[in-house]
């Protein structure tokens, strides 16, 4: 727990940091892009910091491709 607090406050400290570089009106599609990647790396750092088990996101590549390879094996 303790890895995780030092983590969040580095995360915030290096977030000050850049936030300044990205005002403007027009870097708000910067902004949005930077706080996505941001916010996943921060979900995926703790996750891991926490050992939570997290599937691979090639399973759901998987399960949504299934049925169309099936379709496309079963004309050859």
């Amino acid at each position: 727990m303790l890895m995780l607090l030092v983590f969040l406050i580095l995360a915030v400290g290096c977030m000050v940091i850049d936030l300044p570089n990205l005002k403007g009106r027009q870097k708000r599609r910067d902004r949005w892009v930077y706080f996505i990647l941001w916010i996943g790396g921060l979900a995926a750092a703790g996750c891991t910091l926490l050992k939570i088990k997290v599937p691979s996101p090639l399973l759901m590549i998987m399960v949504i491709y299934k049925p169309f390879n099936d379709l496309v094996a079963s004309w050859f």
